[in-house]
């Protein structure tokens, strides 16, 4: 509710700075890195979809590409 209050909209994302860190390391440097949906690809080749609700993942993920 604060977000939207700030806003006027939830935003896709917020990034969060540490002002001590910053101010004691320089400016961030920002990049993309790799997620932990990433370990699934792994689970996903060892046991297959089904196991631990990758199904769920698999389907929603090549829905949009049908």
């Amino acid at each position: 509710m604060q977000v939207k209050q700030w806003f006027g909209f939830v935003p896709d994302f917020i990034i969060t700075l540490d002002a001590e860190y910053c101010r004691a390391y320089g400016a961030p440097v920002f990049t993309i890195r790799g997620h932990n949906v990433e370990a699934f690809v792994g689970v996903v080749r060892r046991y297959g979809a089904n196991a631990a609700g990758v199904r769920a993942i698999v389907d929603a993920a090549t829905a949009r590409q049908r």
